[in-house]
């Protein structure tokens, strides 16, 4: 680890230290733990657990969900070592909703629908939409490559069809710190959680500098939130973006020339990725305690918590969906799909999916 990669690990983990670790008391969820149960994945190509589903996305159409998926530790650690000829990869995959929600399952078998060496830097989804118009996936590949004895992280728009095709011509810049993406009008829109990378990000992190928005490609078109995360569109065409240094849900009108701010949402906690249901509101994951997210997905220690919320654009109400205070559970959940059938968890650490479902 050079010199700039130190201190930015040490002024992200001492900033993280001070967001989200007071104690609050929420309502009672939803959904209880014991009607959640974990489904662990199998990729059928390697023969190995799945670990890292940090993004979902719903395809309506086909009664799907597809599962952008890497293990972010793993790779990191790996990257860190000169000597390391390749690095661990990860994959995009479909799962039918009635696989899911099937009655005693724990396991299900998926078979990527593209392989790393299809990439050049290799294949680790990050964030990741779906356009049901053109029936492709757009994501943010965290590719690497060698630069000297060191590994290098450029992060790509690539695009895939939603049944495998493999689109290797069309890549498309991405900011330096791209978080999450979102396909709108033909536009292809790209949150930033830094507007700086390398130690400078830690700068950032360490006086809560509020600099990271999303971009139109790697033109930012917005900036002002501390830690923009997921993006989404509403039903009525405005900008959902979570402000994870700022525990709020942020509503944005794109339509005015100059973006501009509408409705701010205060959740209880720090919001990760967002999902949009078939009515209308937001599903964003939750992150209570920063400080314990930092341990468990940079050092491997402990579990942290997982929240799903629900939040009404139009009214600002909350309402808790799932609640694991100690991530015993599930740890470290990202993302959340809810669907009539139940709601569907993925997280950045953990293996496998959380499955919760409705009582009949």
């Amino acid at each position: 680890m050079g010199l700039a990669q130190l201190k930015h690990g040490i002024l992200t983990g001492l900033s993280l230290g001070f967001v989200g670790c007071s104690q609050q008391e929420i309502a009672v969820p939803h959904f209880s733990l014991d009607q959640c149960s974990r489904v662990s994945l199998i990729d059928e190509q390697s023969g190995e657990t799945i670990r890292g589903a940090e993004d979902l996305v719903f395809d309506a159409e086909h009664g799907r969900i597809f599962v952008a998926a890497y293990d972010r530790r793993k790779t990191e650690k790996a990257a860190k070592k000169s000597n390391s000829e390749t690095l661990p990869s990860g994959g995009i995959y479909a799962i039918s909703i009635n696989q899911i929600f099937a009655e005693g399952i724990d396991e299900i078998t998926v078979r990527p629908l593209a392989l790393p060496d299809e990439f050049s830097g290799g294949l680790r989804p990050h964030g990741m939409t779906y356009d049901a118009h053109n029936k492709e996936l757009i994501f943010i590949n965290r590719t690497y490559e060698k630069d000297g004895r060191n590994w290098k992280m450029t992060p790509r728009l690539q695009r895939i069809g939603a049944n495998g095709e493999v689109f290797v011509g069309i890549t498309t810049d991405a900011p330096c710190a791209a978080n999450n993406v979102v396909s709108t009008d033909g536009d292809i829109l790209t949150s930033f959680d830094h507007a700086s990378c390398g130690w400078q990000a830690g700068i950032e992190n360490l006086f809560n500098l509020k600099r990271s928005g999303f971009a139109n490609g790697s033109n930012p078109i917005f900036k002002g939130v501390g830690f923009a995360n997921g993006i989404e569109v509403t039903a009525n065409g405005d900008i959902a973006l979570a402000a994870t240094r700022e525990n709020a849900l942020i509503i944005l009108d794109p339509n005015n020339g100059n973006v501009s701010e509408l409705a701010r949402i205060e959740l209880p906690g720090g919001p990760d990725n967002l999902t949009i249901t078939s009515d209308g509101k937001i599903i964003a994951a939750i992150h209570p305690k920063m400080l314990r997210l930092a341990l468990n997905r940079k050092l491997g220690l402990g579990k942290a918590p997982s929240r799903i919320v629900k939040a009404d654009p139009d009214t600002a109400e909350v309402e808790i969906l799932f609640d694991d205070p100690d991530g015993t559970n599930f740890s470290a959940a990202t993302v959340g799909i809810s669907l009539p059938q139940g709601l569907v968890l993925g997280s950045v650490t953990d293996a496998g999916l959380l499955v919760c479902r409705e009582e009949m």
